[in-house]
């Protein structure tokens, strides 16, 4: 049976066009999701209803006003007036529904119950059991951190790929299980980086794949690491999470043709892994000052 997208549930479920959505289906089993929701006119009545699921969804609105309402289990919730800064969290078990009588803008962060053990136990951590909040709707930063962070890659087309959307998972997870869950999350220090074997692994690895969307647990599984021990050790060993780091290759490995073959701009872009050439010359002009053609004009003067 074919599963319908996540872009369209959430569109019948909030009456919106089709979400911007990013997953991170690799770090674990079952896939976290981030989706952008937006309505720019007041709707009458409230979201659908849904089925039970042993899920959490985080509310991070982007703009005021928010939701007009908010529902779980059929009982409306009190909550106190919504700023910037905020976030909302739903248990999906509750049928939680929301009203849509004002304009909205918010990221949704969404996990299923099996995710939330799942990359516990990869810590060596006890099994989470649930995440709770003293009241509905708190100021939480750091999620809004993230929700900005997710919000400028969805307006960059082509650089939301799987290396991105894992690290931010793994962020965001790691947040909220101690945040949320009650969990303490001290563990064994990535201080040491990588070995410079497993630093080797990794380039050739990427090397090799240029043209591919990568994802975090590939290179984990390359130096034979946990996804989240791998992020933070590569940053350590390089100074940059993965995806900043695929993205300097690719850059990398574009100047290299640009300076020896006599390519078409598109077709480097599509050996080097970039969307488009749009997309290859948005991040080139960004890392190096100047277009691809224009670089390649000024060396070879």
């Amino acid at each position: 049976m074919q599963v319908e997208p996540i872009e369209d549930i959430l569109a019948k479920r909030f009456r919106v066009e089709r979400p911007t959505t990013l997953i991170a289906k690799t770090i674990s089993t079952a896939p976290m999701t981030f989706s952008r929701l937006r309505s720019t006119q007041a709707m009458r009545g409230r979201s659908m209803s849904v089925p039970p699921e042993e899920a959490f969804t985080f509310q991070v609105p982007l703009s005021l006003p928010f939701f007009s309402g908010l529902w779980t289990a059929g009982k409306r919730l009190p909550h106190n007036p919504t700023s910037t800064g905020d976030a909302f969290l739903f248990d999906l078990s509750n049928n939680p529904t929301v009203g849509l009588s004002n304009p909205f803008d918010s990221l949704r962060f969404y996990i299923p119950r099996k995710t939330l053990d799942e990359l516990a136990f990869d810590r060596g951590l006890r099994a989470i059991g649930g995440l709770r909040s003293s009241e509905f709707g708190g100021r939480d930063i750091v999620l809004y951190g993230l929700a900005e962070a997710l919000v400028a890659t969805m307006g960059r087309p082509g650089e939301g790929n799987s290396l991105f959307a894992d690290y931010v998972a793994l962020a965001f997870h790691d947040h909220i299980i101690r945040t949320y869950g009650g969990i303490s999350t001290v563990e064994r220090s990535a201080r040491g980086g990588l070995a410079s074997w497993q630093m080797r692994r990794v380039a050739d690895f990427i090397n090799a794949n240029l043209n591919r969307d990568i994802s975090i647990a590939q290179l984990a599984a390359e130096c034979g690491l946990s996804a989240r021990y791998f992020a933070r050790a590569f940053k350590q060993s390089t100074g940059m999470p993965p995806h900043q780091w695929l993205m300097k290759r690719r850059v990398d490995k574009a100047k290299d043709l640009l300076q020896i073959a006599e390519w078409e701009l598109t077709d480097i872009a599509s050996v080097c892994g970039f969307v488009d050439q749009s997309h290859f010359t948005r991040v080139f002009s960004r890392a190096e000052g100047s277009s691809p053609g224009r670089w390649r004009r000024d060396r070879r003067r």
